[in-house]
Parts: structure tokens; sequence; C-alpha cells
């Protein structure tokens, strides 16, 4: 590993990608322009209203994709399966639809990359009281219609719990130093 800075890179959504001791890592990248995805089997459909802020070809090569899962759209698009460059794809659970290779995250060696987790606005100021003195950067808030939390909520209760200062918001298209 490098002593490179640890970087994140809103692209939008749930996708990051991160630069970790020289390395480029995916996260659940979504590439796909606005517009419906039905959910196979169900009258469920998602409605994706903010494409990327990056396109596949403008991003440095890419040594790994972190997937949270592969249930629907808002985390593999049909846009990033395509694009996908490495043939591992981990993931913390059981795949919903990819039938890609994957390696679960509990095989992970120590000093892997830097770990993610999923919250709601609730839940997220007490997670982080649990990970002091961890900076929290909150993303996939944006860019679908199903979400129900605006990125407002989240502030407002890392400030309630005294940790707004742990708390670093970026928006599509900016990078972050850490």
């Amino acid at each position: 590993m490098t002593d490179a800075a640890t970087t994140f890179t809103l692209i939008g959504g749930p996708t990051v990608l991160i630069a970790y001791g020289g390395m480029h890592i995916l996260t659940d990248p979504t590439f796909d322009p606005p517009g419906e995805h039905p959910r196979p089997g169900t009258p469920v459909v998602l409605r994706k209203l903010a494409g990327p802020a990056m396109a596949p070809a403008e991003l440095p090569p890419i040594d790994l994709v972190l997937l949270s899962h592969d249930h629907h759209a808002d985390n593999l698009d049909p846009a990033s399966r395509a694009f996908l460059p490495v043939p591992a794809v981990c993931s913390p659970r059981p795949l919903g639809r990819s039938g890609s290779a994957t390696t679960p995250r509990s095989t992970w060696p120590a000093g892997s990359p830097p770990s993610t987790a999923r919250s709601t606005s609730c839940c997220s100021s007490p997670a982080a009281a649990l990970l002091d003195p961890a900076v929290v950067v909150p993303v996939h808030q944006e860019g679908w219609e199903h979400f129900s939390s605006p990125p407002g909520d989240l502030r407002r209760a890392f400030a309630a719990a005294g940790l707004d200062a742990r708390l670093r918001t970026i928006e599509p298209g900016e990078t972050l130093e850490l």
C-alpha cells in the first residue's frame, strides 16, 4: 500500500470512487441515465431521477467493486453490469440477481478497505457514536424517487447528537480528501 491520500468522489446515488492505499474502489455502481427500473415479478417500479456525475470512461482503472446487494437497479444497473472491470464483486450477503463471481466480505483479510455501513437518518447518529472517532460520509441519499429521508434529516440528527463535526457531506461530482 502507498501513503497516497484517501479520497471519496461521489458519482451519484450509492456510487462512490474511493482512492485508498493506491487502489481505486468503486461502490454500488449505477451508471444508467434517469428512468424507470421495474422490479421483475413485482408491481414495483424504481425511478432514477438523476444520472451519474461521471461516466465510466472518466474513471481510473478500477481494482475492486464493493456491492452491498444486487436485489434491484439502485445498486447495480444495466450500464454498470456492462462496465464492471473486475471479475470479483464483494458482498456482505447473498446476491439477488447477478450470478457474478463474488467474494463474501467475511473472507477479506485484516486491514482491508474502509468499512461502510447502511442506515437511515434515525439510526445513523447512534451508529456513528459507536464508531467514534470515525468520519461519516453519507451517500445514496439522492437520485431515486423512493428515498423518504432527505439529507437535511441526517444533518439534524447528527447535530442533535453533537456529532455534526464528524459528518462530511459531498455533492455528486465532488471529491473529499480524508
